[in-house]
């Protein structure tokens, strides 16, 4: 593989990915928005190029002369002002991506997609039959965009691989992403109670790898599921508490006591004063799905990373420190 765009170069996965495949000595191309932060990315010797994935015109210079692309720009929120945001970016954007990847000839496409999609299928291995149950707007359309995007195997030529992580955590999350929000949310003491669920782990660092193996050793129209450590937030916590010494939350939120919640708050935060609500609807509704799922089969298949959650964390942690996201300044490690 020679030079490669990424898309969402200053993003959580995208701003690994750039590092991994830096280390790995490829020449790197990163796309990104105008005017984003793009502190992730900031002094590493790539091409870095602006523009929209949302505007298809704009993706004809950047897939111009890449061997490879990957898509790793999306809106991953459980709620955004207006909701035509998730499909014009996580659907028409991957659409973009993908069209002007075969005008210019380009050879593979990975689409980073997620595993969460899978929960929700009769095998836990394949998309569900339909987005009906579909707890939130970004899934829906990440659904939609997958199925597009393994269409092109059929119908353009182009090889198309799907790269479907599980919860990553680690370094270079300055959104923060949801999870990474909970994770601040005990650390600077915030988190008096907590709704538990139930989900899969992985470092960012792994996904970025993986991403890579995906690219070079990936079957076209397959999905392959970068994930490692099937656990809790309650386990989260527990494992948390035992690096900092920090006391853990007492409480065990109700469902019912935390969809009503949910439901005032996106109506007075999110309608009223147009503000991301605290709790949004689908986050609570997401808490009741089960997103435990076996990666191990793919990750043999891969050949994939599989490092500790624990240091995943600490890395976390560190990061956060290290960026001005904790109240006290640092991580206080036991």
């Amino acid at each position: 593989m020679g030079k490669s765009l990424v898309t969402g170069a200053n993003g959580f996965v995208g701003s690994n990915l750039v590092r991994v495949l830096l280390e790995e000595g490829h020449e790197v191309r990163g796309m990104v928005r105008k005017n984003s932060n793009i502190d992730n990315i900031a002094g590493l010797p790539i091409e870095t190029v602006i523009g929209d994935i949302r505007d298809e015109e704009a993706l004809n210079e950047p897939v111009r002369g890449v061997d490879g692309v990957f898509h790793t720009a999306a809106l991953y929120r459980f709620w955004a002002p207006q909701n035509d945001l998730f499909y014009d970016t996580n659907v028409v954007g991957t659409r973009n991506v993908l069209n002007a990847s075969d005008r210019a000839d380009v050879e593979r496409v990975v689409v980073t997609s997620t595993a969460s999609l899978l929960a929700h299928s009769e095998d836990g291995e394949s998309l569900p039959r339909s987005t009906d149950g579909l707890p939130s707007a970004y899934k829906v359309t990440k659904y939609i965009a997958e199925r597009e995007s393994l269409s092109f195997n059929d119908e353009r030529d182009l090889d198309v691989i799907i790269a479907s992580p599980t919860v990553p955590i680690g370094p270079g999350d300055y959104g923060p992403t949801p999870t990474g929000r909970l994770i601040l949310e005990y650390l600077n003491g915030r988190m008096k109670a907590y709704l538990d669920m139930n989900f899969n782990v992985v470092y960012v660092k792994d996904v970025a790898h993986g991403h890579l193996l995906a690219m070079e050793e990936g079957r076209p129209g397959k999905r392959y599921v970068l994930g490692n450590k099937n656990t809790s937030l309650s386990e989260i916590i527990d494992i948390l508490a035992n690096i900092t010494g920090r006391d853990k939350p007492r409480f065990e939120i109700p469902y019912p006591v935390a969809i009503s919640f949910a439901w005032l708050d996106e109506f007075f935060e999110g309608f009223l004063l147009r503000k991301r609500p605290t709790a949004p609807i689908s986050a609570i509704e997401s808490t009741r799905i089960d997103e435990r799922i076996d990666s191990t089969p793919w990750a043999k298949e891969l050949g994939l990373p599989q490092t500790p959650i624990i240091k995943a964390l600490k890395k976390a942690m560190d990061w956060y420190s290290e960026n001005g996201y904790l109240r006290n300044g640092k991580a206080e490690l036991r």
